[in-house]
């Protein structure tokens, strides 16, 4: 099995540098990227070294005017101490939370694991103003950038960069289109433990905002309704989201969740863009006694952040047509906790992409015995990426 795995991957590699030679009915893309990085909590101490090597391979097919098909693949080789170091990791590698498995560790070792995913597998009808996809697929409601209490379907970590595609989720989508700036859509997910997530959306523009409403089912525990919105004030673009969640036994006499994020964000005209965004969560995740537990957690929309206040400001500029520059910084107030994380990014051409990643965590966080301890956790990223 694991040979054919490997077999199927490179034959996949192959259709994708070829593909564009083809008719356009069938498209293929990908990237390969070599990701360098090294952990520690304070740079006179111990250090952990990491490698990953990640493919990715993208193919759509167009069999029709009305019918596409999309699968996506990530294969992921790592090794090095981040493995060797944590019994879990070759394990966490496999986790899939869809009710298709789609997720396998072709073999690993004690320092090294190689893993195959598929987090796009759909086909689409769409006709006049209908469409409707079915399968694993990426379902993206959220307004804002960091924080999306809205995105209930398939949240998505921050601090995960080198995953811009976001996980997808095995579902039923139907959308009608009621003009070019409104559409009405239902979407149904089943996820690995067979519980369903429902919930209905409709988006429409009015004063030249775009507003969102949905409601539904989350996972079958929680009723679900939530709005979002986004615009602009004179030349400040505005944008937010908020979510209720309630449990659906003991309705009465249970309070719900309550999130909300705000973001406002401005561009010179140097390109140089400033972004600031807030998040309330009224019940915090628990159970994390450290930032590496909460940065390597499967993520829901119901535990966005481990505090109730979070405060976001970040910063873009384009030092040359190549070279860009970003540096974000988190504050989180009831832990006197902060996060710092510093990028640069250089392109040497159309398909090849140097970049360099710092994320820097600290703050006062209960350990295991309740007590408050300074913690922090530092981590430095080089990668090397290769657009096909």
């Amino acid at each position: 099995m694991k040979r054919i795995s490997i077999s199927i991957i490179l034959l996949l590699s192959i259709m994708a540098v070829h593909a564009q030679e083809k008719e356009k009915k069938f498209v293929a893309s990908g990237y390969i990227s070599s990701l360098q990085n090294v952990t520690f909590d304070s740079i006179q101490k111990n250090w952990v070294t990491g490698n990953l090597i990640h493919n990715r391979l993208n193919f759509k097919w167009y069999p029709s005017n009305y019918l596409s098909t999309s699968l996506e693949m990530r294969n992921r080789l790592a090794f090095g101490e981040s493995i060797e170091l944590d019994p879990g990791a070759a394990d966490s590698y496999k986790n899939d939370y869809g009710i298709m498995k789609l997720t396998t560790n072709i073999f690993h070792g004690k320092s090294y694991v190689l893993n195959t995913s598929v987090d796009r597998l759909w086909l689409a009808y769409e006709k006049n103003k209908w469409r409707a996809t079915l399968g694993r697929q990426r379902i993206n409601w959220s307004q804002t950038w960091v924080w999306n209490p809205n995105d209930i379907f398939n949240a998505y970590s921050f601090f995960d960069f080198d995953y811009t595609e976001r996980p997808g989720s095995d579902a039923l989508r139907v959308q009608y289109y009621n003009s070019e700036v409104s559409v009405t859509e239902f979407t149904l997910k089943m996820n690995n433990q067979h519980k369903v997530t429902a919930a209905g959306y409709y988006k429409f523009n009015k004063w030249n905002y775009d507003f969102q409403l949905l409601g539904g089912i989350l996972n079958e525990t929680d009723y679900i309704i939530g709005t979002g919105w986004s615009g602009a004030i004179k030349s400040f673009a505005v944008r937010g989201e908020m979510s209720y969640f309630r449990p659906i036994q003991n309705f009465s006499d249970t309070t719900g969740l309550f999130l909300a994020s705000i973001a406002i964000d401005y561009s010179f005209t140097n390109s140089f863009m400033l972004l600031a965004e807030f998040l309330y969560q009224e019940t915090p995740a628990t159970g994390f006694h450290n930032f590496l537990t909460f940065y390597n957690a499967p993520l829901s929309v119901k535990n966005l952040s481990f505090v109730k206040y979070n405060l976001l400001l970040q910063a873009t500029y384009p030092v040359t047509p190549l070279l860009s520059g970003t540096i974000a910084g988190m504050y989180f107030p009831p832990i006197q906790g902060y996060y710092v994380g510093p990028s640069l990014s250089y392109s040497a051409s159309d398909n090849i992409e140097f970049a360099f990643f710092v994320q820097c965590f600290g703050g006062k966080i209960k350990n295991e015995a309740g007590e408050k301890q300074n913690t922090r956790y530092n981590m430095v990223f080089l990668r090397a990426k290769l657009s096909f």
